[in-house]
């Protein structure tokens, strides 16, 4: 179909329509409101209730005489109201309704004596409840072929959707590229593409967006303004409020005024200028782009419908595990080295410009070998590709001069527009065969590491222009985005059987250490113990307790431990040190305990979040635990060593480390006016947490490097050491 936008229209008859439907769109929002809405039913069902025909009309509506109404009324089954003035009879819509289903029964051959009035009621009233009910009407039921379908064995099923799955992959991604693209031009703007399916020809002029569902059926991409797309299918594109719309062509152009003539039939679809920021200006290089990546989207118009129209089909997710396929290639890699080849187009005598592609991943199969020791194995290839699906290996040792390698190991594109014999390796001719231009694209970034390498060769000299290779990182976004969709797919099912057992731990690399859960169980358990304690056991000790305070056993203390300068280290190193920062820190803690402290029983560590512990000492005294405390700050206080590799020595020296802890401590006679002053043991553990939590941001004001401590002459937490014993 030849669409044809009238440019002009597309800025000054947008507002001049826009002036001129200003009521019109005021009376449909009137109309949509569910407050008025509800007062038009109530008005329509009383004119329902109030409005009556004659017998006449009554009889002449089904196909009745006079005489024969007056014999159903005579026989009970109408009821009739009789006009006051004259005293003719009138029948309400209702009763009309009735006789609807008594010429129904009267024509299955139901004699009026067989039929009564009471079913005639509740047929009636079941109808009007499927009235109520539109799901009931609207529902498209399933056709035949639907059915047919449906019945098919699954194994063929699943092998018939495989044929859709890239197009379903393709089309939404591309279409995204392509909003995005003008999206950068003309930022937070509503943008829409319409992409025209029909192959039928038809010269009348799109003269204005009430003409839009004219170009019939239709791919339309869409972009809101937060960044969300949607693709779907219409055999009718159209707007509810078509004024608040305007129409252009796919064009370059200068503030919406076209620089050349239209070539194609795609559709732009943006709000009306007066509710954008700027007028959209589009640059030959943007429109050249976006027309090579929408292109096969009409040359496959009958695809696209399969894959986005109406009908029953499955939804399938792609997540290969490429390390576990062998030879087997991915859908979607797979027809995306195709379509690479296919964008490529075509030479003079119809052969492709660009003969094959292939798509290398790192081998991930030795995970623990240096980024520039990585090989890279053949994952995906197009059609007339010669390498073998996950046996053609590019090693760095011993093929240092093919381009596949050095653009994974450079991140940058590497293009050779003239190969001649002493650029090429005997290896890979035997594979390629005499190519005069190749090209290798490294796609995405992972830690500022490359993750595939898109390998395209041709034919021609010079095959690659600056324009091809603008298509070729696009589409290498397209390689990139399936990786990392499929990599968080198969996250979502790893370690399902740890999930099982240990539901609580998502970050391993803390798991030896008991967690915040443990810590709030440990203490309520603790409190619940001395509260099922009888009052006997307790009966003038409080007094004893409370003499010294310092020294009593007859306790429970805790220790809160936290990382000192944490936002200038996590700058200087970054998160996964600071991780490992965490977790080297927790080991050394659990070192020094054991040596101080004679049972391990008496006392517990916790890891809480970021890089805070918690210790629990149960019968260790305020001054035990102000000793543990300090001997804790000087023990941790200078350098920690980070094993950077597990194949080779090199090790991460994080200097100067300071931590600053809190002390409080609780004798059991405290706890138990808790006890009874609190209405739960959940709130007297969060009072202790929350206790801990409030003294070590008192050391972070200290500027760190300190244990705070309650001191119990003053009663406040303040700074402690060794020389106030």
């Amino acid at each position: 179909m030849a669409v044809v936008v009238t440019h002009h229209l597309s800025s000054h008859a947008c507002r001049e329509a826009s002036m001129n439907d200003n009521n019109r769109q005021r009376i449909q929002r009137y109309l949509q409101d569910e407050e008025v809405q509800a007062r038009i039913r109530e008005q329509i069902e009383r004119g329902r209730e109030e409005a009556t025909v004659s017998i006449g009309r009554a009889a002449s509506l089904y196909g009745f005489k006079e005489s024969k109404i007056r014999e159903l009324e005579a026989e009970g089954l109408l009821n009739p109201m009789r006009n006051d003035n004259k005293g003719q009879r009138q029948y309400s819509l209702q009763e009309l309704d009735k006789l609807a289903i008594i010429r129904e029964l009267l024509d299955a051959k139901y004699t009026t004596g067989e039929i009564q009035r009471d079913i005639i009621d509740r047929a009636w009233e079941a109808i009007c409840a499927l009235e109520k009910e539109p799901f009931l009407v609207e529902r498209p039921q399933p056709s035949s072929d639907d059915n047919d379908f449906l019945r098919q064995p699954l194994d063929q099923r699943i092998d018939q959707e495989k044929t859709l799955v890239f197009w379903r992959y393709y089309a939404p991604n591309i279409l995204r590229v392509a909003l995005m693209l003008i999206s950068e031009l003309l930022p937070n703007a509503i943008i829409g593409l319409v992409i025209p399916l029909s192959s039928r020809r038809d010269d009348a002029a799109i003269d204005g967006i009430d003409d839009l569902a004219n170009v019939g059926d239709s791919l339309v991409g869409w972009l809101e303004k937060s960044g969300t797309s949607h693709t779907l299918f219409t055999s009718a594109p159209s707007f509810q409020y078509p004024t608040d719309y305007c129409l252009y062509p796919l064009l370059a152009m200068e503030e919406e005024q076209p620089q050349e003539r239209q070539v194609d039939n795609i559709i732009i679809v943006l709000e009306r200028p007066d509710k954008r920021s700027k007028l959209l200006t589009l640059p030959p290089s943007h429109v050249q782009l976006i027309r090579r990546l929408l292109s096969p989207l009409r040359e496959m118009a009958s695809t696209i419908r399969a894959a986005f129209g109406l009908g029953m089909r499955s939804e399938r997710l792609s997540a290969s595990d490429v390390n576990a396929m062998g030879r087997e290639q991915d859908i979607i890699l797979e027809g995306l080295a195709d379509m690479i080849v296919r964008l490529g187009g075509k030479t003079a005598d119809g052969q492709n410009r660009w003969r094959f592609c292939t798509i290398l991943l790192p081998d991930t199969t030795i995970s623990t070998l240096p980024f520039h020791q990585r090989s890279l194995v053949t994952r995906a290839q197009s059609k007339d590709s010669r390498y073998i699906i996950g046996e053609s290996v590019l090693s760095p040792l011993k093929l240092k001069t093919s381009l596949g390698i050095r653009a994974f190991q450079s991140g940058r594109v590497i293009y050779r527009p003239h190969l001649s014999n002493k650029d090429t390796t005997p290896v890979l001719t035997k594979f390629e065969g005499h190519v005069r231009s190749n090209v290798a694209i490294p796609v995405g970034s992972e830690h500022g590491q490359t993750v595939a390498v898109v390998y395209v060769a041709s034919d021609e000299f010079g095959a690659f222009p600056f324009e091809d290779r603008q298509l070729l990182r696009v589409l290498g976004r397209l390689v990139e985005n399936s990786r990392k969709v499929y990599t968080s797919r198969l996250q979502e099912t790893n370690d399902i059987h740890g999930i099982m057992l240990t539901p609580d731990i998502v970050d391993g690399l803390f798991a030896d250490f008991l967690s915040e859960n443990d810590f709030m169980d440990d203490v309520e358990k603790l409190l619940t113990q001395l509260e099922e304690e009888s009052d006997d056991k307790w009966d003038g000790r409080e007094e004893d307790q409370m003499q010294d305070l310092n020294e009593s056993d007859d306790v429970i203390s805790f220790i809160g431990l936290d990382l000192d300068n944490q936002e200038s280290l996590a700058s200087r190193y970054g998160d996964e040190i600071m991780r490992q920062i965490s977790r080297a820190m927790g080991l050394r803690i659990q070192e020094i305990v054991a040596s101080l402290v004679t049972r391990s029983t008496d006392c517990q560590m916790y890891y809480m979040f970021a890089n805070r512990y918690y210790l629990m000492l149960k019968g260790i005294s305020l001054n035990r635990t102000r000793l543990t405390a300090e001997q804790l700050r000087a023990n941790l206080k200078g350098n920690i060593s980070l094993k950077q590799s597990d194949v080779s020595d090199s090790v991460l020296i994080v200097s100067d480390i300071t931590v600053h802890l809190a002390v409080s401590s609780y004798p059991n006679a405290k706890l138990r006016q808790f006890l009874e002053a609190y209405p739960s043991i959940a709130d007297i553990s969060s009072k202790i947490s929350q206790e801990l939590d409030y003294v070590l941001k008192m050391g972070t004001d200290e500027q760190g490097d300190v244990v705070v401590s309650f001191d119990y002459e003053s009663k406040r937490f303040m700074p402690w050491s060794l020389q106030d014993i």
